[in-house]
């Protein structure tokens, strides 16, 4: 995959837009692809759905906008799920499938991230062919319940002294951090709350792309 591909990274699933019905939550992702998020990874964690078959219902209209817009969809831990629905790739953490296993169905059409909390995860996974790694979390976050601790500014850049992989950063980060996190080598942020919440969705992405600016001094 492009580096490019994981500049504005957004994670999100129903549980984060907890007022609006499907159809409104994808209405809502499909304004953010066309406002010019880069890559989408669908992540329902604690959702309850009527049956298996909304959920691979709504996969599928997801994973088809994205083909439209040109916004590629990465699903959260279910590797069969990202099969059927066609999308464009899978991302696991280090408690959930065996990296090995989904390592078995990468190919240039099937991507495949993981999730590196510290040192010893990010040295282990540089033997891996993965596509990417996000890295975190960055700030403290109220999105996931049993996330590890925060690694900050300095532990992250710790982490990427040890990596040659294609890694975007994640975790509470806030529009204000991603003026010196673009600084650290990152290929880009993966975010939650930070577009979910927005008053202005689609003027805060516009404020990312402003915001990550790599090469300034």
């Amino acid at each position: 995959m492009e580096r490019e591909r994981l500049a504005r990274y957004l994670v999100a699933g129903p549980q984060d837009y907890p007022r609006l019905t499907l159809t409104e939550f994808t209405e809502r992702i499909v304004d953010l692809m066309q406002a010019g998020i880069t890559l989408y990874q669908f992540r329902d964690k604690g959702y309850i759905y009527q049956n298996a078959d909304e959920r691979l219902r709504l996969v599928q209209k997801l994973v088809h906008w994205g083909q439209q817009l040109n916004v590629p969809v990465i699903i959260n831990d279910d590797l069969n799920l990202a099969l059927t629905a066609q999308a464009a790739g899978v991302h696991v953490g280090q408690d959930d499938l065996a990296i090995e296993q989904v390592l078995r169905y990468q190919s240039a059409n099937f991507w495949v991230g993981l999730s590196v909390r510290n040192l010893t995860e990010m040295e282990a996974a540089q033997a891996l062919a993965v596509d990417y790694l996000g890295v975190g979390p960055l700030m403290p976050t109220q999105t996931k319940t049993d996330a590890a601790p925060a690694l900050g500014l300095a532990g992250l850049k710790k982490l990427l002294a040890h990596n040659q992989h294609a890694t975007v950063g994640i975790g509470g980060i806030k529009l204000i951090d991603l003026k010196n996190l673009a600084q650290t080598g990152l290929d880009g942020v993966a975010v939650v709350s930070l577009l979910t919440q927005a008053s202005e969705p689609a003027m805060m992405v516009q404020a990312m792309r402003k915001s990550w600016q790599p090469n300034a001094k």
